[in-house]
């Protein structure tokens, strides 16, 4: 039974001392951030920090931010000197977290942005639908007279091909936003969505930076108008108009 016990004792101290050498091992780094400790060797704590930089949440990364955290990644990974090492990872994840907190910022203002002109979307619809058709009513009325102004029926004619084409480019948007139902489409973007996240993200961590954060929506409210409304330009079809609430002009 002593022997068991003495055994048992050798086992526990050995253990023990294990662990303490094992922390003490120029060969460990041991160090916390936040909530989190980093422990192991200097090739298994530089594969975690690895992992925050390439997951899913920093798919669309601006390149600007990108190379900034290369560029932190890459100077922790050359430290050979465990203090110096510990001193540059926690640069590089304030760095990460600071973007995570960005991000979150920003795709939540973005989802705002996009409710606001899904909303705005269905209230203008039968606007421009009506100036379209008043331009229309407008330039058939001078065909039908003796029309000498030409100055006056070329105006016409472009307030007709301007609310015309201001009317295709809405529905062809309207068609795009009726599709975003929840946050997904900023967490999980579209092609489109993703092209216009992507354009803006600098713009916008550096209204975050400059603590302009309440500026974000309104702000990408007017951006996703224009930027929306540009790409449809070259999708729209002159010939094909459907009026929705005017069927006789």
């Amino acid at each position: 039974m002593r022997f068991f016990t003495f055994f048992l004792m050798f086992l526990i101290s050995h253990a023990t001392a294990n662990a303490q050498n094992e922390e003490i091992s120029p060969n460990r780094y041991r160090f916390k951030y936040r909530s989190t400790v980093y422990k192991g060797s200097k090739l298994q704590i530089t594969a975690q920090l690895r992992s925050l930089k390439t997951s899913s949440k920093f798919t669309g990364i601006p390149e600007e931010i990108q190379e900034e955290l290369n560029t932190l990644f890459i100077a922790t990974k050359k430290q050979a000197i465990p203090k110096y090492y510990k001193k540059h990872a926690i640069l590089f994840l304030d760095a990460i977290n600071d973007y995570e907190d960005f991000a979150n910022v920003y795709e939540n203002a973005l989802h705002e942005a996009v409710r606001k002109v899904k909303k705005d979307i269905h209230v203008v619809d039968f606007k421009f639908e009506r100036q379209f058709t008043k331009a229309k009513v407008a330039l058939d009325r001078a065909l039908k007279e003796d029309f000498s102004d030409l100055e006056k029926f070329d105006k016409l004619k472009k307030e007709l091909q301007d609310s015309q084409t201001k009317l295709l480019c809405h529905r062809w948007m309207k068609k795009k936003f009726e599709k975003y139902k929840s946050i997904d489409i900023v967490k999980k973007p579209d092609q489109l969505m993703m092209t216009f996240k992507k354009s803006e993200a600098i713009s916008v961590y550096k209204m975050y930076n400059e603590n302009r954060i309440e500026k974000i929506p309104s702000y990408l409210e007017n951006q996703i108008i224009d930027f929306y409304y540009k790409k449809s330009l070259p999708e729209i079809n002159p010939e094909i108009l459907d009026l929705q609430y005017i069927t006789k002009i």
